[in-house]
């Protein structure tokens, strides 16, 4: 589909109805204007009749607000024969139970230890989105390890995890 066929298949939605749904920009997993499903017409700075678009995604705030706790994680696994590199993904399981089962490779020389896990509901989502915010940290594009301090990882894992509660 080219571009302005795309455009013209958005849903406009009112400013107030756009404060449900996650802004395009802020979607960490991509931010690509094809990952866009509304937008809105508000009155621009620039002032004469011009007006901004913003684009949001078919993603709500809040989705899982009156869910509970969650039933998965995203976690956070460091590894001494590897310092300065995280290990972030997430499981179904306990996160130390996915740490046992990872430690028990026999490539892996020592333990892997659970430094920090975020419960939540949708854990594929937001490690795809952690993922994606965090391209520039990622020692290897086929892994989840990433040259990151443990308080930004979890500062990030936060930002993302929170939209959905």
């Amino acid at each position: 589909m080219n571009l302005k066929l795309y455009l013209m298949s958005l849903t406009r939605i009112t400013p107030k109805k756009a404060k449900n749904y996650i802004p395009l920009k802020e979607n960490y997993g991509n931010t690509d204007l094809e990952y866009a499903k509304y937008f809105t017409l508000t009155p621009s700075k620039k002032g004469n009749g011009w007006e901004d678009v913003t684009y949001y995604t078919n993603k709500k705030f809040g989705l899982y607000s009156n869910k509970g706790e969650g039933d998965q994680w995203v976690y956070i696994l460091s590894n001494p024969t590897t310092p300065g590199l995280l290990k972030i993904g997430y499981t179904k399981k306990q996160p130390e139970e996915r740490a046992k089962q990872i430690s028990a490779a026999t490539g892996v020389a020592l333990p892997y230890r659970v430094e920090w896990a975020y419960k939540c509901f949708n854990g594929e989502t937001v490690e795809r989105e952690v993922h994606h915010k965090l391209k520039n940290y990622r020692v290897n594009n086929s892994k989840e390890f990433f040259q990151i301090n443990l308080e930004e990882a979890k500062e990030i894992i936060n930002l993302i995890g929170n939209k959905f509660k």
